[in-house]
This record gives structure tokens, sequence and C-alpha cells, in this order.
């Protein structure tokens, strides 16, 4: 069954689904799924299965993703969450969940062909944290509500990675200080 968020509890994470059909549905936080609980929202699109009983209650609670969006969405921050990656050939997609608090969750591609790394030595392991970078996690929900669901890394994109790295490597140089040593000076015992 789908629904929204009616209710939410801050301490305990548990509250009130306003069901599809019209019933107000209540769940418990050890019914929502553990990497969805943190990122529940008043107004969040839901999925749960409905409880057989005499008060309607929600098990299986998770993030819906094809839900109609709502007609106000709070402002907030995105959370992207990393969902893997599949290759075919010499392009790898990597795979993002956005949750724009109000919002639906959607799915975000991003896909980079290999020879980009290898041309500007980025190494493969960093390939989720240039795409996260890319996707512009720092911008808010509204750059997600004009980027593609699909889009590809750019030579540009890994271009400004590698300058970013550089910068960094450049502070922590400066804030690094440099080593004093310092020898034993041998006793004298005056004899």
């Amino acid at each position: 069954m789908v629904g929204r968020i009616k209710n939410l509890s801050s301490g305990n994470r548990s509250g009130y689904i306003h069901a599809e059909n019209g019933q107000t549905v209540y769940f418990g936080s050890s019914e929502v799924w553990e990497h969805d609980i943190a990122l529940l929202t008043v107004g969040q699109a839901v999925s749960f299965e409905l409880q057989a009983g005499d008060w309607p209650k929600a098990a299986n609670v998770h993030l819906y993703e094809n839900a109609a969006r709502p007609a106000e969405k709070p402002e907030g921050a995105v959370h992207l969450r990393y969902l893997g990656f599949e290759q075919a050939a010499n392009i790898r997609t990597f795979r993002f969940q956005a949750v724009i608090p109000g919002d639906d969750t959607k799915i975000y591609l991003v896909k980079a062909d290999l020879a980009l790394f290898l041309k500007h030595h980025v190494g493969i392991q960093e390939g989720p944290a240039l795409c996260l970078r890319m996707l512009g996690t720092d911008s808010g929900a509204a750059c997600f509500q004009n980027l593609l669901q699909q889009t590809p890394l750019t030579e540009e994109h890994s271009l400004a990675h590698v300058a970013s790295k550089v910068e960094a490597a450049a502070r922590k140089a400066i804030r690094r200080r440099p080593r004093i040593v310092r020898h034993a000076v041998p006793a004298h015992n005056g004899h």
C-alpha cells in the first residue's frame, strides 16, 4: 500500500501515514527500513504493508519512489545514497538515490567513461565521490529539480575533481608544520 507521512514523532520516529485509501495508519519505528528511518519527513511518500487487526498498523515501511509530487515541498537538505554501479565495456554507470524532504525519492545515474579516469589519473575508487560532487550535494533540493535523471560525467567534471584534490593537498601542506628534530646532547660530568 502507498501513503504519505502525516505525523512523525521526533523522539522515537514513529507516526501516522495517510494511506491512499483514506485510512490513517500507525507505524512504529521498528517497522521502518533501517536505512530509511533518518530520511522520513512529514509529507514523504512511503510504501508499506497493512497489518490485519482492529486498528490499522503499518509494517515494512520504506520510501516510495514513484508517487505523485505533493503540492508543496518543504525546503531541506537533499540526502544522496550511493547504490552501486554497473559496467558495460568501458562505461561505468554509478547509481544514486536522491531523497528530497517532502518529495519522492529519485534515482540518478551518472555514466562515466573509464578512459577519463585513466587520462586524468583519477583512481576508480574515487568514482562515487566524484559523481557525488558532480551532483552537487551542497546545492540543496533546487539543484535536483533541474537535473536530468541520467547525467554523463564529463571531462570538465574530472578536471574540477583533480583541481580540488591539488588545492586540498596545497592547503594541507601549508597547515603542516616542519618537524623539528632534536638531538640528545650528551651530558658532561665535569671529570
